[in-house]
């Protein structure tokens, strides 16, 4: 059973390691992002890119839920018991 908590701790921190990964991105590409600024996140002249940049994190994103997805559900086959 630790074995299996393991894997979902690790499958947690994989989620969270892409989420800090991207906000670091954000703000190493555009100087006027900030995530907590009322309206829009960042100024006029980086809006171009700011979209590009949601683009690929977007699919980044369904790359990592598809990954996700799978580990959860090789967790759940281990733990529910199989038809003899």
């Amino acid at each position: 059973m630790n074995a299996i908590a393991d894997r979902l701790r690790d499958l947690v921190a994989e989620v969270t390691t892409f989420e800090e990964d991207w906000e670091s991105r954000m703000h190493a590409a555009l100087p006027s992002y900030d995530p907590y600024r009322e309206g829009f996140p960042v100024e006029p002249q980086d809006e171009v890119r700011y979209f590009e940049l949601c683009d690929d994190r977007a699919a980044e994103a369904r790359d990592q839920l598809q990954r996700t997805t799978i580990g959860i559900e090789k967790v759940i086959s281990e733990l529910t018991p199989q038809p003899f």
